[in-house]
């Protein structure tokens, strides 16, 4: 199963439901699907600790603009195209 991380609180009308940073989700769940922007395959979004972050979490994840050589990104296209 591939998962994904919520990157930040939010609320998902079309499922009246509320999303928390750090929760992790099935990839292919209708919540993740009707609101894609508010989660990442990144783990680092689901980690937890005490005390001041390790370093290489001390600053967020940085997503990546363009996909990487063979990846599929999903294209969410204006009415009008």
């Amino acid at each position: 199963m591939d998962v994904v991380y919520v990157k930040y609180n939010a609320y998902v009308p079309d499922h009246h439901r509320a999303i928390h940073q750090g929760e992790h989700w099935p990839a292919d769940d209708p919540v993740v699907k009707a609101m894609p922007d508010a989660f990442s395959p990144d783990p680092r979004y689901g980690v937890q600790w005490s005390g001041s972050p390790p370093p290489e979490l001390a600053d967020p994840p940085v997503e990546q603009a363009t996909a990487g050589p063979g990846e599929k990104r999903n294209v969410r296209r204006g009415a009008g195209t």
